[in-house]
């Protein structure tokens, strides 16, 4: 009985230890962080962009502590955020969430669980942070997405592709161009996807500076410039959420034949802004003029109107569904002047 208990106790200390070893494997020094990406004081961009990367890290790292509970967890990131901000942490608590999910079977409906109780108003950036830890768990190997895939809600599961795009856009892209190549490991839909997280990427990596980041983009391959451009469209968007005026003159710098790309990527943030705090988007709209609220009314309208297009119809694949609306989006976008 004596050997048995001595060899219980090494055991039982180990199966509790490895989850909190496992998930210190994923938090982040946030100040840090910080660091690697510091620029030249003054700009818009060298005040905004700490402070979105604190939010997003800072979800992270809350969401994967054990206890506390959920409600806590929303009460800490609302407390420590103002409304401009919180959807970036927001986004951090689906990587940290894709995490703990990770340590237990069924990982991906656990983890919609998990979003679904905390606020599902930020649907699509949990999935995006999501996409953060699985590029950090799987590299490019495909097989470990697939898993996960075949778990989560098929309409908004590519999605997590845009978070791929987006961390290997900002952390890789500029020391190896070419990284980009590896987005080939991915069937041809999620590569889409990629690129507009890569789009969104080039934003930041830019500095704010909307020339830079359209030049950037001629880089990249032909086939997927239109997706690139959308996610720098819905980057300007979301990030200049309180310089709507700046967003929509934006569209006249970029090249005619991808306008509409961009457009729909505008639309999406947008979108993704009004469906996460109304009250803060109509707050942000009622300070403009109103031929530009219109403007962002109507092209979230044409983001409804494709997804209620969709729903209707029988004959798109769930697993086809999120390139669906970007393209439908895009389609009824078109008409605009």
């Amino acid at each position: 009985m004596s050997i048995l208990w001595l060899v219980c106790i090494p055991i039982t200390i180990i199966v509790v230890s490895f989850p909190l070893i496992y998930l210190r494997l994923f938090v982040v020094n946030i100040r840090r962080m910080q660091q690697r990406f510091q620029v030249a004081d003054g700009t818009l961009y060298s005040k905004r962009f700490p402070l979105i990367l604190r939010a997003f890290l800072t979800g992270n790292n809350c969401a994967l502590r054990l206890g506390g509970g959920i409600d806590h967890l929303r009460s800490g990131l609302d407390d420590k955020f103002e409304d401009f901000y919180r959807g970036f942490a927001y986004e951090g608590t689906g990587m940290g969430f894709g995490a703990k999910a990770s340590l237990l079977p069924s990982a991906g409906k656990r983890f919609e669980n998990s979003f679904r109780k905390l606020d599902p108003n930020y649907l699509y950036q949990y999935y995006v942070g999501l996409g953060w830890f699985l590029q950090i768990r799987f590299g490019f190997r495909f097989r470990g997405y697939r898993k996960w895939l075949q778990q989560l809600d098929p309409r908004y599961a590519p999605i997590v592709f845009d978070g791929v795009g987006f961390k290997i856009g900002l952390f890789s892209y500029s020391e190896n161009k070419q990284i980009t190549r590896k987005f080939n490991h991915f069937p041809w839909h999620f590569q889409r996807v990629c690129y507009q997280g890569m789009g969104r990427a080039i934003w930041f990596i830019c500095g704010f500076d909307l020339d830079k980041a359209i030049a950037e983009i001629q880089y990249l391959p032909y086939a997927f410039r239109g997706d690139a451009y959308s996610g720098l469209g819905l980057a300007v968007a979301y990030s200049m959420f309180d310089n709507l005026s700046f967003a929509l003159r934006s569209e006249d710098q970029v090249p005619s034949c991808y306008r509409t790309a961009f457009r729909q990527g505008q639309a999406f943030g947008w979108e993704a802004r009004q469906l996460q705090n109304p009250v803060y988007w109509q707050a942000q709209l009622d300070k403009y003029m109103p031929s530009v609220a219109i403007r962002a009314r109507q092209y979230v309208f044409f983001v409804h109107q494709a997804r209620d297009q969709l729903d209707c119809s029988e004959a798109v694949s769930s697993d086809h569904y999120y390139l669906r609306w970007m393209d439908d989006t895009r389609s009824l976008l078109d008409r605009l002047t």
